[in-house]
């Protein structure tokens, strides 16, 4: 009994979205369906699209992940003087990291909240000059996750937006269409009325 009352559910279902030949069914009838499934479709293609761009870019990502962890390596360095800021986010700090003949020094801009005394894990590149740390694979993870998202989000604004203005041309279209059928009935509506 409980599967006829879900079998006949979904013919409703069906036979709502399909009109099919319905003799009240008019041409702009067939746009929903019509529209049910390019928009499927569309959904089906976008999802596809965003995992093939987020692949490709955590692909990318992870090939410049390599080369940094490869290119990069971190030192620590001593603190030797907190040096005159004009902000208040951020501080310059001399630092010397290295033992005499090969010791360097540096001034690296700190944030405000960071503590500058004591020792600091600072990054160099290949040519021993401090840098900005290497990117992780979180952040390429992160990277390619909202690449696919504005993919996926791009499509559905992008779809959502056609779909409702095509509604809006159809919409006026039935309105149109009524007003034209009306204007042949009305008068013969009139003279029952007499």
């Amino acid at each position: 009994m409980g599967a006829d009352r879900n079998t006949s559910r979904l013919r409703c279902l069906v036979r709502g979205a399909f009109p099919g030949a319905n003799p009240l069914r008019r041409r702009t009838d067939l746009f929903e369906p019509i529209a049910l499934v390019l928009v499927v479709l569309i959904a089906v293609a976008s999802a596809v699209l965003a995992f093939a761009v987020a692949q490709g870019e955590l692909d990318r990502r992870l090939v410049e992940v390599e080369r940094e962890q490869l290119s990069k390596h971190q030192v620590v360095a001593s603190v030797v003087a907190e040096l005159p800021s004009s902000t208040t986010t951020h501080r310059p700090v001399a630092v010397r990291w290295g033992q005499p003949p090969d010791e360097r020094f540096a001034v690296l801009d700190l944030p405000a909240r960071i503590q500058a005394s004591g020792t600091l894990p600072v990054w160099l590149d290949e040519r021993g000059q401090p840098t900005v740390p290497p990117l992780t694979r979180g952040a390429a993870t992160q990277a390619a996750g909202l690449a696919g998202a504005g993919v996926l989000l791009g499509s559905g604004l992008g779809t959502t937006l056609a779909l409702l203005a095509a509604r809006a041309w159809v919409q006026h279209r039935r309105l149109v269409a009524w007003e034209e059928e009306w204007a042949e009935v009305e008068p013969q509506w009139r003279n029952h009325a007499s």
